[in-house]
């Protein structure tokens, strides 16, 4: 074998600077990429409440004054492992098909809890959905967000969308 006098391949200090510049991106992207993942788990919260809405407007345009419990508007939670889903505190929803009249105030229709932490959001925070009758003749019942933790809002920003109980009763 004949060795020349010139060596290749790269030194030691070209190779821990490229090990400390690989150290810093991945500071920087882990963290992003568990925020971003967080954020996908929490998506499905909004769907799920947007679809249970729809379903619950239209049972209501038939009978006035009343809700139906999820089996009489046909909503079935979506099956997660990263939330339970909750009707009137009942985990997977009340079983029989009954209207729940809303003359008496508000009614918590439709709850989700997470199973695990997601970010700074602790697992058992909820996001809720409270029906009422309105007061406004243009609509029957109305929908109240309520978020447990306020650092689960940065989640789900979407889901406040789904607040009609504040527009429609916002003063201007």
């Amino acid at each position: 074998m004949i060795f020349s006098d010139k060596c290749k391949g790269f030194t030691l200090i070209e190779l821990m600077a490229v090990v400390v510049i690989m150290g810093a991106l991945a500071a920087v992207a882990i963290p992003k990429v568990f925020g971003q993942i967080a954020k996908a788990r929490a998506s499905e919260l909004y769907s799920a409440a947007g679809t249970y809405i729809h379903l619950q407007d239209s049972y209501n345009i038939q009978y006035h004054d009343s809700i139906g419990t999820w089996v009489s508007i046909g909503y079935k939670p979506p099956v997660s492992n990263s939330f339970k889903y909750f009707e009137d505190n009942t985990e997977g929803g009340i079983k029989s098909a009954t209207a729940i009249f809303i003359d008496d105030g508000e009614t918590a229709a439709w709850k989700a809890q997470n199973i695990s932490d997601l970010n700074d959001c602790d697992a058992r925070s909820s996001w809720q959905l409270d029906v009422s009758k309105s007061t406004n003749s243009a609509y029957n019942i109305v929908y109240k967000v309520v978020i447990s933790d306020p650092r689960c809002e940065a989640l789900t920003k979407k889901f406040d969308a789904l607040d009609t109980y504040n527009k429609i009763t916002a003063t201007p």
